[in-house]
Formats: structure tokens, sequence, C-alpha cells
């Protein structure tokens, strides 16, 4: 009887609303179609949220940005709005609800974002652009509160690590191969990869900045496959990732991202050597002195490179250090001059959060601009995820978000030495590794705050406190 009664109610809802949506069609209201299926999102979010973050984890590779909805407003569909409901999501589960695991703030990362997005809100008041400052906070917020502190608690299970991952995997190999079909048409030149994975990704340096983070990941899941008893399907299908992953990033032409690659690969040759975090933390002062007594010869060798970016992966990467007529590369040299300059005018406080594109402007120098010098924030910023900062939101903005890297790799390399279980330190070390290829690539790109980045960001974040906080014991490896 109560099951006649649930039948009756649910074909009554359906054709109530089949009968409403025909008459708001008649009356011009297109819209009304939408409703259940914003819903059943909404309803997922609240009750559900770890699926909307492992759906988003597929969808943000395949999501396409839109400069001007109207308003000087732009989106990226369809994930915005759903990252925009998970914040929301977040926020009712810290207060109304109180179902979280507020472990997860003890946890030495978390304190360490907490200080910087606590400079940055605090910084906002100081901005000379109050309302860019505001927009910029608010979405970093949104970017931390789906893919950190939801994510840490979903990776409470360590499958759903390999499922994110592999989820969005998924979503770069249908990029990968869409790339591939339209460049094959112009037989691979370089001169069309700056643009060929659009609408997906605005350039090829994002692009390749995406590839190279999860090509650690596949590659020691390759490696390491007996011991982490990988089935032969699931070992064939990595493999082929693996290789497609990495003539992604060979045909993407981006030299940044070949190099930290490799830089990727130093750092995995030290962990596999037992060289200790202290170790080289301890040796970074002294590299960054030998750099700096050595200045003038580096910059005279680099000064008689001539080879411009050009046809060719040997020239092309062979153009890296040219900063004698290498556009690219002196327009590089112009912005970061630029960021110095304004740091000059406000050390302390920055310009304000987001607001670098719009000021740098009138601090570049004549001596350094270029042909395609621009005053109006219309081709790139900074191009690095630090001196970006130290211009926006002065020195402390800087250095709160080395913490939060130091923190980090700290943890991780912890985790690393210390653990007995082959998972975990697999999934520590690739991460690590993939982190480090975004923070090497970071020294000549800015993309922290897309989302194709931010989800890689802070999600790798999250997976090194999820490792700490729920499947980490700590014995001496």
């Amino acid at each position: 009887m109560e099951l006649k009664q649930s039948q009756n109610w649910f074909y009554g809802v359906g054709i109530g609303f089949i009968l409403l949506n025909a008459i708001a069609l008649m009356l011009g209201f297109d819209w009304l179609g939408v409703v259940p299926i914003a819903a059943l999102v909404l309803l997922t979010a609240v009750f559900r949220s770890d699926l909307l973050i492992l759906l988003l984890s597929f969808i943000i590779p395949l999501s396409i940005e839109f400069d001007n909805i109207g308003g000087g407003l732009g989106i990226s569909l369809p994930d915005e709005p759903l990252l925009i409901l998970l914040t929301a999501t977040v926020l009712f589960k810290f207060i109304i609800d109180g179902n979280y695991d507020y472990r997860v703030f003890r946890q030495p990362i978390t304190i360490a974002i907490f200080i910087n997005i606590a400079w940055l809100i605090f910084d906002t008041f100081f901005s000379t652009m109050v309302v860019v400052s505001i927009k910029f906070v608010i979405a970093r917020i949104w970017y931390i509160t789906t893919f950190y502190f939801l994510t840490v608690v979903l990776f409470k299970n360590i499958k759903n690590i390999h499922a994110f991952l592999w989820l969005h995997i998924s979503g770069l190999v249908i990029v990968v191969f869409y790339t591939f079909v339209k460049h094959s048409q112009y037989d691979f030149a370089q001169i069309v990869s700056f643009t060929i994975m659009q609408p997906f990704y605005v350039g090829h340096g994002v692009y390749a900045a995406a590839l190279a983070f999860f090509i650690p990941y596949l590659f020691l899941n390759v490696v390491y496959a007996f011991r982490l008893k990988i089935p032969s399907w699931l070992l064939a299908i990595t493999i082929a990732t693996l290789i497609i992953f990495v003539l992604g990033v060979i045909f993407s032409y981006t030299r940044a991202a070949w190099i930290s690659l490799a830089g990727g690969v130093g750092l995995l040759i030290l962990i596999w050597l037992k060289i200790r975090f202290k170790v080289l933390i301890m040796a970074l002062p002294s590299l960054v002195l030998l750099i700096f007594i050595n200045s003038d010869e580096i910059i005279y060798r680099l000064s008689l490179n001539k080879q411009n970016s050009s046809e060719g992966f040997d020239r092309h990467l062979e153009s890296v250090s040219n900063i004698n007529n290498d556009v690219s590369n002196l327009e590089r040299v112009n912005r970061y001059v630029a960021a110095i300059n304004m740091n000059k005018v406000k050390p302390f406080f920055g310009f304000g959060p987001g607001t670098y594109s719009f000021q740098y402007g009138v601090y570049q120098e004549p001596e350094f601009e270029t042909p395609i010098t621009t005053y109006f924030g219309d081709n790139g910023t900074c191009h690095s995820e630090y001196l970006g900062p130290l211009a926006e939101s002065g020195w402390l903005g800087l250095f709160t978000f080395l913490a939060i890297i130091y923190v980090a790799y700290s943890v991780g390399y912890k985790i690393i030495f210390k653990t007995q279980n082959i998972e975990v330190k697999i999934l520590a070390t690739s991460t690590l590794v993939g982190l480090s290829t975004f923070l090497i690539h970071g020294l000549l790109n800015n993309y922290s705050e897309t989302d194709k980045i931010a989800i890689i960001l802070w999600g790798s974040f999250a997976i090194i406190t999820a490792l700490k906080q729920y499947h980490f014991e700590e014995t001496e490896g």
C-alpha cells in the first residue's frame, strides 16, 4: 500500500512538473527545466559532497572559460558553479552541521594555510584596488575550502586519493587526444602549439604544467607496480597514459615544463639516495649565495646565447637561457623588474592581492621593454608564482606562501622516510615530485589562481595532510 502511494506521488509530481515546464516554455521561461538538475546537485553537495569533489576532478580539465558573460565578468563552466556550491557546503558543515573532522585544523599545513589566507584578508584593507583584492581573496577561499578542506576528509579513504588523481588524469587524456588530433593537422608544428589546446586550456603553459604534475605519479606506479600489486590491465593503462602525457608535454613546446620535469627527476633521485630534507634546506642558502657571487659571470654567459625560440626541440630548449634577443624571455625579465620595483614602493603591504596586472605598467623600465610589452595587463601577469605575491602582498605575503610549501615538504619527507607502508610512501613521493614540477614551473609562469592548477596545488597539500592525519604510522624506514 505504501509502495503504491509512493508511486502515485512520484508520477503525480512528474506529471505536474512536465505540465508546469510546458506552460513556462510557452511563456518564454526556458530555464525551468534545469531546476531538477540544480536541486539534485544541491542535495548531492549537502549529503554526498565527496561525489561532487570527484566529479570536479574529472570535469575541471574539460571545463571551458568564458571571458565575458555580462558586466565584465567571466566564468568557467561547468566547474565554477560547483565550486561555489561546495564552498557553501563547507561553511554548512563547519558552522551549522558541525560534521567535520576538526583534527585537520591542527595539522601544520592547515595552520600555514590559515596564516597565509589571514594575511591576504588583512592586506585587502590596505589594497590600492579593494574590489579587485576582495574578488581575489574570495576565489582563493573557495579553492582552499573545496580542494583542501573538503578533499582532506575525502582522502580518509586512501582509495579516494587514487580515484581523485585518476579521474583528473582521465579528463586530461581526453584533452590530450583532442590536442593531438588538432595538432596533427599542422604536422605538430611549434607555431600553432601555443593555443592548439583551446578551448579547454587557454595556453600551452598551463596545459603542460598540468600534464607534468601527474607524470611522477604514473611513473612511480609503473616502477613499483609489483610491490603495489597493481593488476596487469591497470599497469598497461598506466604505461600507455604515461607515454601519452610525456608526448603531450614534449609537443606542447613548453620550455618551463621540460625544465620542471628535469627538476622533478633530480628530486626523485635525491629521495632514492635518501638525502634528508634538512640537508636540502641547509644546502639551499649555499646555492643562492653561490649564484649571487657569480651573478655577473652568469649574466655574461646568458647574454652570449642568441638562440631564439624556434622549430626543433634542441634549439627551442637552448633558447630558455637567451636573455639577449628572445622576446618571450625578455618580457619575463621586464615583468620581474616591474614586480621588484613595485615591492620597493610598497614592501610591507604590497599593492593588494590580485592587483599586479592593473598596476605594473608604470613600474616597467624602458630599457627592459619589448615589442610585446603592454601597460594594461592583457598579455599575461607576473610570470612568477613568487614575485607576484611579493608585489601584491609584500614580504609577508611571499613568506607565508613559502611557509606552506616548506611545511608541506617537511611533512612529506617525514612520511616518505618514516613509513613502512609502500602505498603511502609512493603517494607521498609522487605528490612531492609532482608538486616540485609545478613549483619549478612557477619560476617562469604563474597559474595557481586558475581552476586548472588550483586543484593540483591545493589538492597536493590535501594529499600530504591526509596521509599524515589518517595513513601514517611512524616507524624507522
